[in-house]
């Protein structure tokens, strides 16, 4: 078996970015994904094609959403080629400045200003733009937040959306001809079933689709399901082939082995290796994020949402606290049916509830372990992840007020389970092996030649959108690596941290 130079487990915002900027420094780069590639045009059409939409690989479906429901969390994360990317809405915050002087970020170095220049650099890539116009919605939003008094009032997002001529396919827009043909945003609001037009920028646009022009291949339905060092310095992953019932078992091997499959899967497949690593770090599991997240749905039988992107807007009622505006495009919508203590209609369901969904900063974690062949979560400290953030209802009320509607709570409220779609952590980044799994250039402590990119090496709550954050953080990971063959200028593990300068353009290949 030849080993592969780098592997790439996951296809998401850290794997894609490792993709391309491993191979771009001369690796030969291969990524696995345990889910499919996918067209604009094979995106479900309705919200009711659950087979396009949900991963539920035992009855064949092979959509791009995986819904995991735990005792203390329910989460639901991306699948396919393009990771989250493909279910996810296309905003692009950045964290205020003071999460990173929060104390789960590890003292080392200046985080904030570390990644600034790797900010920029993701939000070039992702083509992030503001939303350029507001509907009926926003306005609604806009006279709640009035109200309130909140300051700053409500902003429009940043996005990473192409808001050229609707339907109209274009020469690519965003990268001197080098990425695919584009076409412009329908504003039909269904960014997170998979964006039909083309128009998202999701990473199949960009990071993926220029990584395999610099020679990275991707290995779609592709599942590592452990990781074993081996005695001559190489790796093997144990995988799964398929997406049916039964899936052909295989081994693959790699000289170096980059860990980006999101936060739950990252932490299970460190879990499940347990047995073959054993100077793992004892905090695998650790500081799990819900980001604190809540939401809920405003339904008024006389208002129309209008058109638009899925998040459009948001305002801030407190520093530490998110509320955005969430749109789930016309028609009637199985959303619904997570209102139904309140008896909300489904009927164009769509058209007239608009979703508040709010992010918090606070701090409060959970500790994953694994059990039974599973995934499963305690509570971390004193304070729970919440179901319910009385700031966000208010805003709830007041939109409820100005649109002749109401407000409605979801039915995880009544079953006090928190539910997240931005899980963090797990593996969180720290100098110090008791209570970091990867260092402050993303190396699993013990193990150098392991390597985790993704939202399980973030430490803490955002408060915001995770996507542009892992983002700068996986370019600030692969902006340390050496180019091939060339001298690693990177500490070795246990010594004191120093900041490796970017690259130039000699030092690339």
């Amino acid at each position: 078996m030849v080993p592969h130079e780098v592997l790439v487990v996951g296809s998401g915002f850290g794997g894609s970015v490792a993709a391309l900027r491993l191979a771009e420094k001369g690796y030969r780069v291969t990524v696995v994904e345990a889910g499919r590639r996918w067209r604009p045009e094979e995106f479900a059409a309705s919200p009711w094609q659950a087979h396009r939409l949900l991963w539920v690989p035992w009855l064949g479906w092979r959509g791009i959403a995986r819904l995991r429901v735990r005792r203390r969390l329910a989460a639901l994360t991306g699948v396919g080629v393009g990771g989250g990317s493909l279910v996810y809405a296309g905003v692009h915050h950045r964290p205020e400045a003071a999460v990173f002087r929060d104390s789960c970020w590890d003292p080392s170095l200046d985080w904030a200003d570390e990644l600034a220049p790797h900010y920029a650099v993701a939000d070039r890539i992702l083509g992030t733009t503001p939303v350029p116009r507001r509907a009926a919605g926003d306005d609604a939003l806009r006279r709640a937040a009035e109200t309130l008094g909140v300051p700053g009032g409500v902003r429009a997002t940043r996005v990473g959306i192409h808001f050229g001529p609707p339907g109209r396919t274009m020469p690519d827009p965003f990268f001197g001809g080098r990425g695919p043909a584009r076409a412009g945003c329908s504003e039909c609001g269904r960014c997170t079933l998979g964006c039909r037009a083309g128009a998202k920028n999701s990473l199949d646009h960009n990071y993926l689709y220029l990584a395999e022009r610099a020679g990275a291949r991707i290995r779609p339905l592709t599942e590592v399901r452990a990781l074993e060092p081996r005695p001559d310095g190489t790796w093997r992953a144990h995988v799964r082939e398929g997406a049916g019932p039964v899936r052909r078992r295989a081994a693959l091997s790699a000289h170096q082995v980059v860990l980006a499959a999101g936060a739950w899967g990252t932490a299970e497949l460190l879990h499940r290796s347990r047995p073959y690593l054993p100077r793992l770090s004892p905090a695998l599991g650790t500081r799990t994020r819900t980001n604190r997240e809540v939401f809920a749905a405003v339904h008024a039988e006389g208002f129309d949402i209008g058109p638009g992107v899925a998040i459009s807007s948001a305002l801030r009622p407190r520093p530490d606290l998110l509320v955005q505006l969430c749109r789930l495009g016309p028609g009637s919508h199985p959303a619904a049916l997570l209102t139904a203590p309140a008896g909300l209609p489904w009927r164009d369901f769509g058209r007239r509830t608009a979703v508040l969904l709010a992010m918090e900063r606070g701090d409060s974690h959970l500790t994953s372990r694994y059990r039974y062949g599973r995934l499963t979560f305690l509570r971390g400290g004193p304070r729970p992840e919440p179901v319910r953030l009385a700031a966000a209802e208010a805003v709830a009320d007041h939109y409820a007020r100005h649109t002749g509607g109401r407000a409605a709570l979801p039915w995880s409220t009544a079953l006090g389970l928190p539910v997240t779609a931005h899980l963090l952590g797990g593996c969180p980044v720290g100098a110090d092996p008791a209570t970091g799994v990867v260092d402050l250039y993303h190396r699993v402590h013990g193990y150098p030649a392991l390597h985790i990119t993704d939202a399980s090496a973030v430490p803490g709550n955002l408060g915001a959108n995770p996507a542009l954050t892992v983002t700068a953080m996986a370019e600030r990971a692969c902006a340390a690596w050496p180019a091939a063959g060339r001298p690693d200028r990177r500490p070795a593990q246990g010594e004191p941290y120093r900041r490796v300068p970017l690259p130039t353009t000699e030092e690339t290949p």
